[in-house]
């Protein structure tokens, strides 16, 4: 499973109302169609096809950059939404890879499909990780810092994170253990 930071440009109040939304936007601009792109060199041709001025090297790291992106993106992995204005992050699963549209006004739209999660989390709740989920120039990006990756698992639902619900057995089997250990030794002076 891999965590993806997405931004969106949302007002306040489509902020309020993001888990109503099936679908989250890709930052594939104008790209066309990306579900016929089956390698890196397909895109990079793609890319030279639609920017012939660009030079070699800057053809080179968008196709890296958008490749990594349109490829590593799968179902199950989760996408993190910063929400500006309410200082928090919404959670959502993917549900299905990729899909192209052609939006109203003749624009591209690049897709997913997801599930939302309820429960949003705090900024101030993921502590030394809160700047993360500042802009930093990118619409998207993988979290690969483990220790970030943790604090956003951790915060999944306990049907999502299965584990998460054996953890407070585990620590009640482990205290009962050094009770057990704790009571053996002291009856034994």
């Amino acid at each position: 499973m891999t965590i993806w930071i997405l931004y969106q440009s949302l007002t306040p109040e489509e902020e309020v109302h993001i888990g109503e939304r099936d679908a989250l936007t890709l930052p594939f601009g104008d790209l066309p169609d990306l579900s016929l792109i089956n390698s890196p060199a397909e895109l990079r041709h793609l890319l030279q096809a639609l920017h012939p001025d660009d030079p070699p090297e800057t053809v080179a790291r968008k196709t890296e950059r958008l490749w990594k992106l349109y490829a590593g993106l799968q179902v199950e992995d989760i996408m993190v939404v910063p929400l500006k204005s309410r200082k928090e992050v919404a959670l959502a699963e993917v549900t299905q890879r990729y899909r192209y549209e052609v939006g109203a006004e003749g624009t591209d739209v690049h897709q997913v499909e997801v599930k939302w999660y309820g429960k949003r989390i705090r900024l101030s709740a993921l502590g030394k990780h809160k700047e993360l989920f500042d802009e930093r120039g990118e619409k998207m990006r993988e979290v690969t810092d483990p220790e970030a990756r943790v604090a956003i698992r951790d915060r999944l639902p306990h049907s999502y994170n299965r584990f998460a619900k054996w953890k407070w057995l585990l620590v009640l089997f482990f205290m009962m253990g050094l009770v057990r250990r704790f009571a053996h030794v002291t009856t034994m002076h």
